[in-house]
């Protein structure tokens, strides 16, 4: 209950809960004075946070700090983690795993693995459906068997299908890591989540932790193009795509608040 819960609640303080109920909260006050302001409120509430305006410059905030993390030069570690997200499980009408967008943070880690910067490769993440009698198997097991279809030895991977968060996955590595007598380890994740992954690593693993960002969302801001009177106003219309990478870049930094908070980074 406790997991539903830390998934449920933070929807209402994302753009669209947060802007739904307090327009909600206006229609309900509308004969009071203070009923017309909320619901204008929640309006420009989504509005604001569905500008691409706004959303490149939320992502940026956490992709900028990813890339200045990453070190040019790759060095050698014991292992390559990634973290789960962006698989989708090998359930009809699929005929097999499928790649979404994070889908990059796998085969980040498969090159890492090529390349001979590490000697296995872990994939993580656990079961988070909340349907009852869910046959999606935990995703570092779909991770683990697209991996083998991409050519990975079975001898080169482990899995860690248990953990179901950030700050799990770091507890847990970090257990794996102090039975195996590792020192150093690759951690691949998406640029956005990057910041919040390693201080939890940090915090958490007992590693030497070299930070691999990938599934960057926008490019950098000297490579995205001098504005023009259409691209001006297309930045300030709502988009449906903008307001998504808002509310994900809004996730991260209240998951970092958060995990500060409870000392998991």
């Amino acid at each position: 209950m406790g997991f539903l819960l830390s998934k449920l609640l933070p929807l209402a303080l994302y753009p669209l809960g947060l802007g739904l109920l307090l327009q909600l909260a206006g229609q309900l006050g509308r004969r009071q004075s203070w009923g017309p302001w909320l619901g204008g409120a929640g309006i420009g509430l989504l509005w604001l946070f569905a500008m691409p305006l706004t959303s490149r410059q939320l992502v940026w905030g956490l992709e900028e700090q990813a890339a200045a993390l990453t070190p040019a030069l790759i060095p050698k570690a014991d292992a390559v983690l990634v973290l789960g997200g962006g698989l989708r499980p090998a359930l009809a009408p699929r005929r097999g795993v499928e790649v979404g967008e994070g889908g990059d943070r796998l085969l980040t880690g498969v090159r890492l693995l090529r390349q001979g910067k590490a000697p296995l490769l872990i994939t993580s993440g656990g079961r988070v459906g909340f349907s009852a009698n869910d046959p999606a198997p935990p995703e570092a097991v779909s991770a683990r068997q697209l991996a083998l279809e991409l050519g990975v030895p079975a001898s080169k991977i482990l899995i860690n299908p248990a953990s179901r968060t950030t700050a799990e996955e770091a507890h847990d590595i970090g257990l794996l890591a102090r039975q195996r007598h590792w020192q150093r380890l690759l951690l691949v994740t998406s640029a956005f989540h990057m910041p919040r992954a390693l201080a939890s690593f940090k915090r958490s693993s007992g590693l030497t932790v070299i930070p691999v960002a990938c599934d960057y969302q926008l490019p950098s801001r000297a490579n995205y193009g001098q504005p023009t009177i259409g691209n001006t106003v297309k930045s300030l219309l709502p988009d449906a795509e903008a307001l998504a990478l808002s509310s994900v870049a809004l996730k991260e930094h209240l998951g970092l608040l958060t995990y500060r908070l409870r000392g998991w980074s």
